[in-house]
């Protein structure tokens, strides 16, 4: 039989430690079950068989989690045995006992060190396995996200601005419950493992082969006190029992000892099927359970050990990262190009045809500079101008916030569908290089391949073209390892917060201590984290221009050919949380906004709707300062100007989760400027749906590309060629909410791995509270559902050639 201790039979203390750890898992997992059901479940799979079934194979899934931790502890109680009398001794670290003298101290104090021992592995043994898990139970009940361990890897990246993450009251509180839970139970299993469990005294060979004794018995040389009892014998220490016959002298003792047959073979069957068989039979129930089911059951610690060590995750896998054809996603009627593998979108493309949508006037012998300006969190319903008809975004009044940008939008082209995908750094992976960005919440591309990664974008289309290529920002660089990205991948000049600081103190005399803002008696010339504000970067920025002007003038009356510029901007005073604001600017007179925020009074969220709209506001007044100044030099007729929001904004939701919003979150304004050039193609503006990833073609076609052509490896087409409205589809993804697939003005919102899918018009339901997807047709249903398979697809090629730097490479 199995080795016992007291009553108790020793399979108990395995069973015990389980059923502790399980329990932990399951009552968390149903505390979230509502959140996880809202996050991923389709309206018609929030019912109770998904909730039993999602919480049976979650029960799966612990076990395995929970397999390692049983034997890691098993492994340190084989290593450390417990003192018998430990678990009995209510004295074991006390000050009183039976026992008296040194010895009796001693033994004391040796078994209030292996308790104190025993809880702390136990403890910190369980909270490393379940800390994963109950984070990322967290984030799913407060943000609706999940966790990875990628978000160590975001910490890292962005440390210096986790102190200006917005959490609400209710957040803090949920996180202050569940941290409370989790050390009261990792203290309540510290407690079970120094008082009561001992893992040594069985293992899961027994349940193939019953332990089996030998006695061993030997004669030793007379010992004093021969006679003592086994458990004195145990007290001092000794391994074995030395004991005497009844009637036999004192001054011949024996000892006496058990010893236990190994069965090697037992035991590497209970191992093999504890640490391979039984973890791949909960993978395989994992992928073939629904997707509902599978992210109900998710246990994001065993989940993640997957990932990083074997690529693989625990659900079920609704797309490849392989494409069966790269021309399906490219424009081939006004694209010329030459693949390099038919499955893989890197090409070189050597020209481009097809009507024209606008044209502009280019001297091959005069290129023109070009600069493209990315806007901090400008949606398109803020311009009065791009909203047009729509005046119900602008809650039926005459009111723009962006009057210099209408004012300049009118005399270019403007892109009033025009989309992009959540957050700043994935802006810049999609407006420079063409590519649908990195899907990660808590990571970019930028921050994933840095300097690793060979690209092909702008910069080296420009450099191609003979441009001087520099990037200018008022923000920090540090951010997302921007600073290492940027330098790497095409830039001459990289010039950000410092550098613009430097500049704007010896340029426009800007004095240092005016960085600081108010409260700390500075006159907020720079805001308390993000950056410089954009009156002065762009005071800065436009003294830049300026001088490469004159450098150029200066090349030309000199009889060598011009060298134009390419400049990437991007602004920054936009940025949440829209307090930071110089001065001067809270001073001044600011038009009545009221009717734009007031209804958010009852949300609490006016302040934040207010605080925005007037930043908004205070960006605009800086941008169009800067090109008026262009226009009055002449530079803005020898640029090209590209203006587009990085991504939107939303906070008539609040600041806790914006993006929440999704229109706004990601449907930009956008423009092109090229005074003088556009003839009767001046005023136009585009409808149709377009993306950050088309403006790096749109540039190549309208500056021209080098004799040899270019390489690239994005989606993006040429904005200057027309095709039929609704012709084609661009999508726009956000990891911290749904994908999202646009073509024309319908959009279709769908999860990257569950069945959720719905269908809106942009136009008349900028909330997305009306789904249009079940009165489709069983056809026309079918026909978006292969959209929504060609996203994925497309979703996971990128993510998979940004993580193996491989996006110019045939095979990766």
């Amino acid at each position: 039989m199995p080795p016992t201790r007291g009553s108790v039979p020793s399979w108990l203390h395995w069973l015990g430690v389980y059923a502790v750890v399980l329990l932990y898992f399951s009552v968390n997992r149903c505390v979230a079950i509502s959140a996880l059901l809202e996050m991923f479940g389709a309206r018609d799979e929030h019912t109770w068989a998904n909730r039993v079934l999602g919480l049976s194979v979650g029960v799966l899934e612990d076990w395995v989690c929970a397999t390692p931790l049983v034997l890691l502890l098993w492994g340190f109680d084989c290593c450390t045995p417990r003192n018998e009398n430990d678990a009995s001794d209510g004295d074991a670290c006390g000050i009183d006992g039976d026992g008296d003298g040194r010895r009796a101290r001693l033994h004391k104090l040796k078994s209030c060190v292996n308790t104190s021992v025993r809880f702390i592995v136990y403890c910190t043994l369980f909270l490393v396995f379940v800390l994963p898990f109950s984070v990322d139970m967290l984030l799913v009940r407060i943000r609706h996200m999940r966790f990875t361990f990628e978000f160590i890897d975001a910490y890292y990246n962005a440390k210096g601005a986790v102190s200006l993450l917005n959490v609400s009251e209710h957040e803090v509180k949920t996180a202050r419950e569940s941290v409370v839970v989790a050390a009261a139970s990792a203290v309540v299993f510290g407690a079970l493992g120094a008082a009561w469990i001992d893992l040594s005294l069985w293992n899961p060979s027994h349940l193939f082969a019953s332990p089996t004794e030998e006695i061993v018995r030997k004669q030793y040389e007379p010992v004093e006190n021969a006679a003592q009892s086994p458990e004195q014998a145990l007290e001092e220490g000794e391994q074995e029992v030395t004991s005497t016959s009844v009637g036999r002298p004192k001054s011949a003792a024996y000892r006496t000892a058990r010893k236990e047959v190994n069965h090697t073979k037992e035991k590497w069957i209970s191992r093999a099927i504890l640490l391979l068989v039984v973890p791949m039979l909960v993978l395989a129930v994992a992928h073939l359970s629904s997707p509902i089911v599978a992210f109900i059951a998710l246990n994001t610690t065993l989940n993640e050990f997957f990932r990083v060590l074997f690529d693989l995750e625990l659900y079920p896998g609704l797309a490849s990262a392989d494409i069966s054809s790269a021309a399906k996603y490219i424009r081939s009627d006004i694209e010329q190009y030459t693949l390099l593998k038919d499955n893989v979108l890197y090409r070189r493309t050597t020209g481009f045809d097809g009507p024209l949508a606008f044209d502009v006037e280019i001297d091959p012998k005069d290129p023109p500079s070009v600069l493209v300006i990315a806007v901090e969190s400008f949606r398109y319903h803020d311009s009065q101008y791009l909203v047009g008809n729509n005046t119900y975004l602008l809650n039926d009044v005459n009111i723009t916030m962006t009057p210099n940008f209408d004012r300049y939008a009118k005399r270019g082209i403007a892109f009033r569908n025009m989309w992009s995908s959540w957050s700043t750094s994935r802006s810049l992976e999609s407006i420079l290089f063409g590519q649908i960005p990195y899907d990660s919440i808590p990571e970019s591309g930028i921050s994933i391949a840095g300097a690793n990664v060979k690209l092909s974008g702008m910069p080296q289309l420009f450099k191609a073209k003979g441009y001087e290529r520099t990037f200018v920002t008022g923000a920090r660089i540090d951010y997302d390892q921007w600073d290492t990205f940027l330098p790497a991948h095409g830039f001459d000049t990289v010039l950000a917060m410092e550098d613009v600081k430097e500049l704007a103190e010896n340029e426009l005399g800007i004095d240092p201590e005016h960085w600081s803002i108010k409260s700390h008696n500075g006159t907020g010339r720079a805001m308390s984290y993000w950056g410089v504000h954009d009156d002065i970067s762009f005071q800065v920025l436009g003294n830049l221009i300026m001088n490469k002007t004159e450098q150029q003038r200066a090349r030309v009356a000199s009889g060598l050919p011009k060298k134009p510029f390419f400049i990437n901007h991007y602004t920054i005073s936009s940025h949440t949380p829209f307090v930071d604001r110089p001065l001067w600017y809270q001073r001044l007179s600011k038009p009545d906004f009221s009717p734009l925020y007031e209804k958010y009074m009852k949300t609490h969220n006016d302040v934040d709707v207010r605080n925005y709209l007037e930043m908004r506001y205070f960006q605009d007044l800086a941008l169009g300062e800067f090109l008026d100044r262009m226009q009055k030099d002449g530079t803005l007729n020898d640029t090209i100007v590209v203006i587009v929001g990085d991504h939107g904004q939303a906070p008539e939701n609040g600041l806790l989760s914006p993006e929440s919003r999704q229109v706004s979150a990601t449907r930009v304004a956008a423009t092109i400027l090229a005074e003088g050039r556009l003839g009767d193609h001046a005023g136009t503006m585009i409808d149709d749906a377009a993306e950050h990833y088309d403006l790096l073609n749109t540039l190549a076609d309208i500056v021209g590309i080098p004799e040899t052509g270019f390489l690239q490896t994005g989606v993006g087409r040429s904005l200057k060629r027309q095709i039929p409205f609704g012709d084609r589809v661009v999508w726009s993804n956000n990891p911290s909410g749904k994908m999202a697939a646009i073509r024309g003005h319908a959009r279709l919102e769908y999860d990257a791995l569950s069945s959720s899918i719905a269908l809106h018009d942009t136009e008349k339901d900028h909330e997305l509270a009306h789904d249009l997807f079940p009165s489709l047709t069983e056809a026309e249903q079918q026909e978006w559902k292969d959209v929504r398979d060609d996203g994925r697809h497309l979703n996971l090629y990128f993510k998979r050639r940004w993580k193996r730097s491989c996006l110019t490479k045939v095979v990766c």
